[in-house]
């Protein structure tokens, strides 16, 4: 397996991504080329992805990938998995480059069908494979985050909660744990993290009646 390279670029704040996952199949010269794009936050999510896409398709001869991670700076990674230097990963890499996505990994799977394409043939088919994914899936903008924990008492999680719904357009990530006080935690981008704590800070509250941490995700 060929070692992934490793390249970096400005960051910018609001980034383009995929909203779903998007799966697109295509045949050359007998081999089957299946392009999968999934939307990844770390690397964690991407060796989680990888794991479950290569199950998907067993005794595939090649799982071929890229990813961009949002970060300070961006994070490009790609891998050849096998294939000759440069005919797979870079293609694959180009196709998110070419969109702009981040925090979005691409895999293509192969299975050979027989015939050998050669180093061009296999660039523009696993290139090509990736952007018929790109151009399918739907594109979003989306921005950072950062992970909100907090904890506090029943009489304020009301308002806490409606709190965290003045700010944050979409709570539907909200996770609450209600025992002997009630905890949880919410992502919260990060445009709007000064704004979140001013409204938190000025809950007006008793001894413990609440408690928060911002951290990174």
């Amino acid at each position: 397996m060929a070692h992934p390279k490793k390249t970096i670029q400005n960051q910018k704040t609001e980034y383009n991504t995929v909203s779903a996952p998007t799966d697109i199949e295509i045949t050359i010269q007998r081999s089957r080329f299946i392009a999968s794009l999934r939307r990844v936050n770390g690397q964690d999510n991407f060796n989680a992805a990888l794991k479950e896409i290569a199950a998907s398709y067993p005794k595939a001869t090649h799982y071929c990938w890229a990813y961009r991670f949002n970060a300070n700076p961006v994070l490009e990674y790609a891998s050849d998995a096998g294939e000759p230097a440069g005919t797979a990963g870079r293609p694959i890499l180009g196709a998110l480059k070419k969109y702009d996505l981040q925090n979005t990994m691409a895999v293509v799977t192969r299975y050979y069908g027989g015939i050998k394409l050669g180093v061009k043939g296999l660039i523009s088919a696993y290139g090509g494979a990736t952007l018929l994914a790109v151009e399918k899936s739907t594109i979003i903008i989306d921005e950072p985050k950062r992970i909100l924990h907090f904890k506090c008492s029943y009489d304020f999680y009301n308002i806490l909660l409606y709190r965290l719904e003045r700010q944050l357009t979409d709570t539907s990530s909200l996770a609450v744990d209600f025992s002997d006080v009630v905890s949880g935690c919410v992502p919260v981008p990060i445009s709007i993290i000064n704004r979140l704590k001013d409204e938190l800070d000025s809950i007006p509250s008793g001894e413990n009646a609440l408690e928060y941490d911002i951290k990174e995700v």
